[in-house]
Formats: structure tokens, C-alpha cells, sequence
């Protein structure tokens, strides 16, 4: 009985580690598994690197020549929309500015709120104004009774 038992406890033991090892396999084997036909959610796009290589060109180009040397250079480079003397113009048109984005600017975002605000008081002004008038209605009827029962008792 004790030989049958170490028996299988020795076929046991082969078979887990068995499942270890192979466990230990499987997600290797499946990363290389995966498609590089299309990117990935966090890698770059095709536009982001274009705009990448040519900001490094920029670069190098400046570094190479030692840094740009004068002032009228500074200038030149960025003439036209350059964002600064070392990029030049790369990459500027795939930065979102006003011109190409739909969202609402500040200014915008506060007029639209202003306006409903001054809307929301104009009409609770209009409310207020109805509710005084009928008070004061309610408190003339009132005074003239009061008058009326004053009369009626002298």
C-alpha cells in the first residue's frame, strides 16, 4: 500500500510540475502570438511619428550647425507660425489650436452662462414683480375694509 502511494505521489508531483512549467509558457508564447498589422491603443500613430522624425531633423539640424547663431536666424525660423527656434514649423499643424478644434472657448463657456444666468433673474424679477402687485391689491381690499368697518362702527 505505501509503495502504491509514493507511487502516486511521485506521478502527482511530475504532473504539477508539468502544469507549472507550462503555465509559466503560455503567455510568452501567446504575446508573440499577437498581430503587428495594426497599433496597439497606446502606440503612436502614423502622423505622430512623421511629426516626431521631423521635429528630431529640426533638431539635429540646429544642433549640428552648433546652435543657431544669430539673431536674424532665430527669426527666419520661426517666421511663419514656427513655435520656436529649434522646431521651426514642424508639428504645427497637428497641434489643436481655436482654428481647428470645435470645442467652446472660455469666453464662450462664460457668455453662455451669463446669458442664462441674467435669463433666470430677469424672470424671477417678472415673478416677484406679479406676486407685489397682487400683495399690494390683496393689502389695498384689506385697508378699504378695514376703513369700512371703521366708518360702520363710528
Amino acid at each position: 500500500m505505501k509503495s502504491l502511494l509514493s507511487g502516486l505521489r511521485y506521478v502527482l508531483t511530475i504532473c504539477l510540475c508539468a502544469v507549472l512549467l507550462f503555465a509559466s509558457f503560455v503567455p510568452s508564447a501567446s504575446a508573440q502570438a499577437v498581430v503587428k498589422d495594426k497599433p496597439m491603443a497606446n502606440e503612436p500613430s502614423a502622423s505622430t511619428t512623421k511629426a516626431a522624425k521631423e521635429y528630431e531633423g529640426a533638431a539635429r539640424e540646429t544642433i549640428d550647425k552648433g546652435g543657431l547663431q544669430s539673431l536674424e536666424e532665430v527669426r527666419d525660423r520661426t517666421k511663419g507660425g514656427g513655435l520656436n527656434e529649434v522646431q521651426g514649423t514642424a508639428g504645427f499643424y497637428n497641434m489643436k489650436r481655436p482654428s481647428n478644434t470645435s470645442a467652446d472657448s472660455i469666453e464662450e463657456k462664460i457668455e453662455q452662462g451669463l446669458e442664462k444666468a441674467t435669463g433666470k433673474a430677469s424672470e424671477g424679477s417678472e415673478k416677484l414683480t406679479k406676486e407685489a402687485k397682487k400683495a399690494q391689491k390683496q393689502a389695498e381690499k384689506q385697508a378699504k375694509k378695514a376703513a369700512k368697518a371703521m366708518d360702520m362702527d363710528d
